[in-house]
């Protein structure tokens, strides 16, 4: 999506009474901000992760885990993103999550019957503050499941605009499902239970080790995701752990307002003592130039 199709979209949130009913800026919130190339359902990369509240850290004696998380488009789009998360360990298998996101576009400019600028730029962006609760169990019928529930607020404006919306949102996070090397996952992200301020978006994925030999351990799996009003996304994943490295990379295709595009996600990252750094990059739709993405945790101990 350009920066004119930004500044498409903020004039019709401006102008048309039937769309103002939601809170402005949702697109900005498409981005896979904190996921790199993981599956969003499945992922446990960030900490207090904005894609399934049953996210935690894969090391169960953790005591906490913070983490920051940055996304950046080419400069024909303009959008920059970023998130701080953090989770705290209440006691065994309990632990309590806190996270701030922002995403913004830059450089849209106010015109009328010509492309010369008029006053200053058009303010376009959005704030998501979510709080959470994650319990995990280690023995049940079903496998080694998680299960989360995250309330969250955002805040957007775009020009003289401004709104928002409480949301709450659920997720669950099963390994070694029914007895299987097979592990599942599903969450909703931005569901408004009661008014629709918001277009939620319904996630699910699946997957499964390939190889798992010495210290290399290669999963491979499917992950699909709809967004109300919008469209549909499909991913089809692999990554390799070894050691203190981790790769991901996977083949997506997506159909939005009947445009499809296909893109290619790509990340690695390094873990050191209780650090892990991690960058990505994932291709742009429509042609565009790749967004870039990079990630950093802390676990505390």
């Amino acid at each position: 999506m350009s920066r004119l199709t930004f500044a498409a979209l903020a004039s019709v949130l401006v102008s048309a009474p039937a769309v103002a009913q939601r809170v402005p800026a949702r697109d900005l919130l498409e981005f896979p901000l904190g996921l790199l190339a993981d599956a969003p359902a499945l992922s446990t990369r960030m900490p207090a992760s904005l894609w399934n509240p049953a996210s935690r850290s894969a090391d169960s004696s953790a005591r906490a885990e913070i983490g920051l998380a940055g996304l950046t488009t080419p400069q024909n789009q303009g959008a920059q993103l970023g998130m701080i998360g953090g989770e705290y360990r209440i006691r065994p298998g309990l632990s309590a999550a806190f996270s701030f996101a922002q995403a913004s576009v830059s450089d849209i400019i106010h015109t009328e019957t010509d492309p010369q600028s008029i006053g200053g730029e058009i303010p376009y962006g959005t704030s998501l503050l979510s709080a959470g609760l994650a319990m995990t169990r280690q023995r049940s019928s079903f496998g080694i499941w998680s299960a989360g529930l995250a309330a969250r607020y955002r805040w957007a404006t775009v020009d003289q605009d401004h709104g928002g919306a409480f949301s709450l949102d659920g997720g669950v996070i099963v390994d070694k499902l029914l007895g299987t090397p097979l592990r599942g996952a599903a969450s909703t992200f931005l569901f408004s239970p009661v008014r629709s301020d918001e277009a939620a978006t319904f996630m699910a994925a699946i997957d499964a080790p390939v190889l798992h030999r010495d210290s290399t351990i290669v999963r491979a799996g499917y992950s699909a995701s709809v967004t109300q009003s919008h469209g549909r996304d499909d991913y089809l994943f692999t990554s390799v752990d070894y050691r203190w490295l981790n790769a991901t990379g996977g083949f997506d295709w997506s159909t939005a307002f009947g445009d499809q595009d296909r893109r290619i996600r790509l990340a690695i990252g390094l873990r050191y003592a209780s650090y892990v750094v991690a960058v990505g990059r994932e291709d742009g739709a429509a042609g565009l130039g790749a967004n870039y993405q990079f990630l950093v945790t802390r676990t505390i101990r």
